[in-house]
């Protein structure tokens, strides 16, 4: 007699979208805010941010995997951590301190003549103030495009840079998990690549720390699945009463805050595409340096307008997606903890990525629910006796029927993966997968109910 085939999971990876930024230009941009005097040191600086930045491949889509084993994603981590270091430089205080000069760990004491020299910072902040200041306002060049909208957005400082790294190196760890997961449905199971799978697992996982990283930059908490507001689009009770006190001191400056957004963004294109006005080795004092606290309180308020930043939902989302499906891998089963990801519905619908993000939630929800049913029915099938028999039967009938109820759902979200020609390709394989999980549970059925009719004749509730 041939052995069953198990139902193999629906481990679908999402596509959550393309985070891709330009190569920045640090020498050019980084000179017009350097000190006179520390020329080589800016020039260092810049080279070191350029190597970096290009290590962590977010310029496009790499034409090649960049995560071949677990060692390669240890690397990546690191090439990860060092960027953001560089970038972090930015944002330490300015003080009169010998040690809190910006910069000053990116210059060799060769390139000083006296101690003094050495304790001079690269970039120049306003004389005579006493007050903690920084320079995450010269890092304000980079430019991105918006995974859920598509539009160009730039970076305005070294604190939003670090949030738009941190998104894009987490989509990227999710692409190629993505990736190797259609490699793995490919295969019969019996043949499966267990080195392809624990990469796929580790990059998933690192995927979700990655995101909750992102949204630690931007001082928002990260969010357990199930716990209270675990929806997105809901308010805790501190922030309702806040927005009730702000409602009631008169109307939110909407407009002229978006219209202020607008136009910074408008004066960053232009100032990245003119290249009529010289490079200035000074600049005005006050201009680069400005108050540390009300400065990351300003770049933090920016990303609200930026759509795949704003209030830290899309993050969150993706970090709860690639959690469900690094549990999905781990177990070769679709039952976990995570069903309720289809109420966290992203605000800009209009946005194609926004909508088949919507409609992969909608559809996995109840998926694991009718498979969770499923794994009921199996493991009383294994145990030959009357009432496990006809157990197996209510939870098989069950789980038939809650799959009728995914397959419109699941066909929806083809659809909309047909209409993306990225996406395309993948939709022939989703849809035999699907399948072949609903003819598994329909022959089981028939087997645990033969069985039932002409042995144990039990009647099923």
């Amino acid at each position: 007699m041939t052995q069953r085939e198990a139902l193999p999971p629906c481990c679908h990876a999402l596509s959550p979208g393309r985070k891709v930024s330009s190569q920045p230009k640090f020498a050019s941009e980084l000179t017009k805010f350097g000190v006179s005097t520390k020329r080589d040191g800016v020039q260092r600086l810049a080279s070191d941010l350029s190597a970096a930045r290009a290590a962590l491949q977010l310029e496009g889509i790499p034409v090649t995997s960049v995560f071949q084993s677990a060692d390669d994603i240890s690397s990546y981590s690191q090439k990860l951590v060092a960027y953001l270091a560089l970038v972090k430089g930015f944002t330490e205080s300015a003080a009169a301190g010998p040690n809190d000069a910006v910069l000053q760990a990116s210059v060799a004491a060769t390139d000083a003549t006296a101690d003094t020299s050495l304790r001079q910072p690269l970039v120049e902040a306003a004389d005579a103030q006493h007050e903690a200041t920084d320079c995450s306002g010269c890092l304000n060049f980079c430019r991105w495009q918006d995974a859920l909208t598509g539009q160009t957005v730039y970076a305005r400082s070294a604190r939003q840079e670090t949030a738009h790294v941190l998104l894009a190196a987490g989509t990227l760890m999710m692409m190629e998990a993505r990736d190797k997961v259609d490699a793995i449905l490919t295969e019969r199971l019996s043949e499966l690549s267990e080195t392809q799978l624990k990469v796929a697992y580790q990059l998933l996982l690192h995927a979700a720390g990655v995101l909750e990283a992102c949204l630690e930059s931007m001082n928002v908490a990260p969010r357990a699945i199930g716990a209270e507001f675990a929806d997105l689009g809901a308010k805790t009770a501190t922030e309702g009463d806040a927005q009730v006190v702000a409602d009631e001191s008169g109307p939110a400056p909407d407009d002229d805050t978006m219209a202020k957004w607008r136009e910074e963004q408008r004066q960053a294109e232009q100032a990245a595409l003119s290249k009529a006005a010289p490079d200035t080795i000074t600049m005005t004092k006050g201009n680069t340096a400005k108050p540390a606290v009300s400065g990351a309180v300003e770049d933090l308020a920016m990303l609200k307008r930026v759509p795949d930043l704003a209030d830290g939902r899309f993050p969150q989302l993706l970090a709860w997606i690639a959690l469900a499906e690094a549990q999905e891998l781990v177990v070769l089963r679709g039952v976990t903890q995570c069903q309720t990801i289809a109420a966290r519905l992203l605000p800009y619908s209009t946005s194609t990525t926004a909508e088949r993000i919507r409609l992969y939630c909608a559809y996995k929800e109840p998926y694991y629910q009718a498979t969770s049913t499923y794994f009921q029915g199996a493991a009383c099938m294994v145990k030959e006796d009357a009432r496990n028999c006809v157990q197996a039967v209510a939870n098989l009938k069950k789980a038939a029927a809650l799959f009728e109820g995914v397959v419109p759902l699941e066909k929806s979200y083809e659809a909309k993966m047909a209409t993306d020609k990225d996406e395309k390709a993948r939709v022939a394989l989703l849809a035999a997968v699907f399948l072949r999980s609903q003819q598994i549970i329909s022959r089981d059925l028939d087997i645990v109910s033969h069985r039932n009719d002409s042995v144990y004749y039990e009647p099923v509730n």
